[in-house]
């Protein structure tokens, strides 16, 4: 996620620019030594600049700026706004494009080095090239202005460090220092102005690229794994749409489940055990009125069998089991992502039209002498899903609510505004110049 390697980024500099005497930490017996431990910095400062370049270009077009502007001609044309953030671009895609030294390759980011000072070049450079996958254009169509405004908050802050880093650096045999070093700076600076005047929304961290989650294989693990093992392959084969006598299961097997797990969760978590008895009745009442639902489309075969599995499994774990609170925070992950899963599977049935409903239909009693008269019952179409109370149940008691937005900027960006402004102390200078 880019909160992850955003945040590995800016340790990283961070640390870098915590130290002094550079010539002295690279630890070089003699220049041409040294000329090559600063050309493997250059690479992976590189690697920096193209993500930096990359992120501020998607994050423009929904950066506005914060500063007054003052009245303009309305009968022509103006491009000054956001200008910070556009000259910060070109400033950036300027240091790149007239570097003359190459981004480090991916197995010189996958090995560790020995010199402290290369090593946390290495690591943010890592971290950068992770970060292009969490920036792409195809994931950052989602982005919101405040978030937008985030990111271009991060670029401008990690620029500020490349700069400040350029110029400690310059005495490196053979350097290069970036292209218009002066104007990058100056644009950063301003952009880490603009953006800090108005409101930024860090849930930008829990954005960005994931890995697709994939289903455990292999025999069935031992004790609490083993159940946690089957509601994680629950979650996975979800994706697949079941039908609603598959769907009638899985939920049966839920409620199932958390009732068995509230014994074992009130030793731990009273409180826990607490939302879990909500759940178990959520899912009574779901079940109840998946009754009056039928349809065949769909499968969800596997599925199905992997809830019966969670339920086979809780059932055979000996009476003096104990879970842990690591793990029963893990049942409660599943259970968030599982009952969302099947509130998204209830909202999709009906837009599909995959869903009939059953209904009674009217009928005249005729005197045929009969005792007991059957109902007549039929099943329709559901054409809206206001008509299903389970939809109703399943959005206002089993979706569960959304996570409050992350308010607080990090330890990491709190870090590296701290270590821009960082002087060193006297006991860090002993009468020698710094480099």
């Amino acid at each position: 996620m880019y909160g992850e390697n955003g945040a590995q980024m800016r340790t990283e500099l961070a640390a870098l620019l915590r130290q002094h005497r550079v010539l002295h930490r690279l630890a070089a017996d003699s220049p041409v030594e040294r000329a090559e431990v600063g050309q493997q910095i250059l690479r992976f400062r590189r690697t920096l600049v193209v993500w930096c370049a990359q992120a501020i270009r998607v994050a423009q077009p929904l950066t506005f700026s914060n500063i007054p502007q003052k009245p303009a001609d309305p009968f022509r044309a103006t491009n000054d706004h956001g200008a910070a953030v556009t000259e910060l671009a070109r400033a950036l895609e300027q240091a790149r494009d007239q570097a003359t030294t190459s981004a480090a390759s991916s197995t010189e980011l996958a090995t560790s080095s020995l010199n402290d000072v290369v090593e946390h070049w290495r690591l943010a450079a890592r971290a950068a090239a992770l970060a292009e996958h969490d920036t792409a254009p195809d994931l950052a169509v989602h982005l919101t202005a405040a978030q937008a405004r985030t990111i271009a908050g991060d670029v401008a802050a990690i620029s500020q460090a490349l700069v400040v880093l350029d110029r400690r650096y310059r005495t490196t045999p053979d350097w290069e220092s970036l292209a218009g070093c002066d104007r990058l700076g100056w644009a950063a600076l301003a952009t880490a102005l603009d953006v800090s005047l108005g409101q930024p929304d860090y849930s930008v961290d829990q954005t960005g690229w994931r890995p697709r989650t994939k289903s455990i294989r292999g025999p069935a693990k031992p004790g609490v794994l083993g159940v946690l093992q089957a509601e994680h392959n629950l979650l996975v084969r979800l994706n697949s749409f079941p039908n609603a006598m598959n769907l009638r299961l899985i939920v049966d097997s839920q409620r199932l489940l958390t009732a068995q797990l509230i014994p074992y969760a009130e030793r731990v978590d009273p409180e826990l055990a607490e939302q879990w008895r909500a759940r178990t009745a959520t899912f009574s009442r779901i079940q109840r009125e998946l009754r009056n639902v039928g349809g065949s489309l769909g499968n969800g075969a596997g599925a199905t069998s992997e809830a019966a599995n969670a339920v086979g499994r809780m059932r055979a774990l000996p009476s003096g089991t104990v879970i842990g609170p690591r793990m029963l925070g893990g049942f409660q992950t599943l259970f968030r992502r599982i009952d969302e899963r099947i509130s998204d599977v209830l909202e999709t049935g009906v837009e599909r039209g995959a869903f009939v409903q059953r209904v009674t239909v009217p009928r005249l009693v005729s005197g045929e002498g009969r005792l007991v008269h059957p109902v007549r019952e039929r099943f329709v179409p559901v054409t809206r899903a206001a008509n299903l109370a389970v939809i109703k149940t399943a959005r206002e008691q089993l979706r569960p609510r959304p996570e409050p937005d992350v308010a607080s900027p990090g330890a990491s960006r709190v870090d590296l505004h701290a270590a821009l402004v960082h002087r060193p102390t006297s006991r860090d200078t002993p009468g020698a110049r710094q480099l």
